[in-house]
């Protein structure tokens, strides 16, 4: 299905802003705090940054497009069980690749989200606030913004190039090839589906699996 088509002029903000971020990161010594899930701070921070990525892609294709919301492609998939098939299969190969790239790279110890210990206190309720943040706001702003706005923005480089904007916003050397694997699969989810949520919903699994697992294990 054809959808009205973004000037890539409104990719230069953000990627500007990725540039700028994985600078700072690659030039700072600052030590990454760990379990983020449990920092009100972090957990607040990751909600503000990414309802701005989110609210801009929508600004983009209202400006950009007479029709946002095919231009976002927030449509339902036509071939529903096919679209299932296809979002469980993306989960197992971004799962596995992070697993077996975990204990050399370490990105889930460089990010500092994952819990490395049970949370105590209030940090229960710090917890239950970032699963809403990480597995319901994060994955549908990002993939307004990478498979939706960078996606139809990109034309023909849609695949390749919205995952190396997915992999070059996390800024984080030590899981670029996890997160370029994970931005290639949701590009190509969304390729077969014509439609945004199937990815939101790997997505989501993917991060929930992920802080789920942690705590499983600590």
């Amino acid at each position: 299905m054809s959808a009205p088509r973004i000037s890539p002029w409104w990719l230069v903000p953000p990627t500007l802003l990725f540039a700028l971020n994985i600078t700072v990161i690659l030039l700072s010594s600052a030590t990454t705090p760990k379990n983020g899930v449990y920092r009100t701070s972090v957990v607040a921070g990751a909600l503000v940054s990414t309802l701005v990525l989110g609210g801009y892609a929508v600004l983009a294709a209202r400006l950009g497009s007479d029709d946002a919301r095919a231009a976002l492609a927030l449509r339902r998939p036509q071939d529903a069980r096919r679209a299932a098939r296809l979002a469980l299969a993306a989960v197992a190969l971004i799962t596995a690749v992070s697993v077996a790239l975990e204990p050399v790279l370490h990105g889930d110890r460089r990010q500092g989200l994952t819990p490395t210990r049970q949370p105590h206190g209030h940090e229960w309720a710090v917890l239950g606030a970032a699963l809403v943040v990480l597995v319901v706001v994060v994955p549908l702003c990002e993939e307004l913004l990478f498979r939706g706005l960078f996606y139809n923005a990109l034309g023909r480089y849609a695949v390749p190039g919205s995952a190396a904007a997915f992999a070059l916003a996390h800024g984080i050397p030590g899981v670029l090839i996890q997160v370029a694997v994970a931005g290639l699969a949701l590009a190509e989810v969304r390729r077969r589906t014509d439609s945004l949520w199937p990815g939101v919903g790997v997505h989501a699994a993917v991060n929930l699996l992920g802080i789920v697992a942690a705590l499983a294990t600590t």
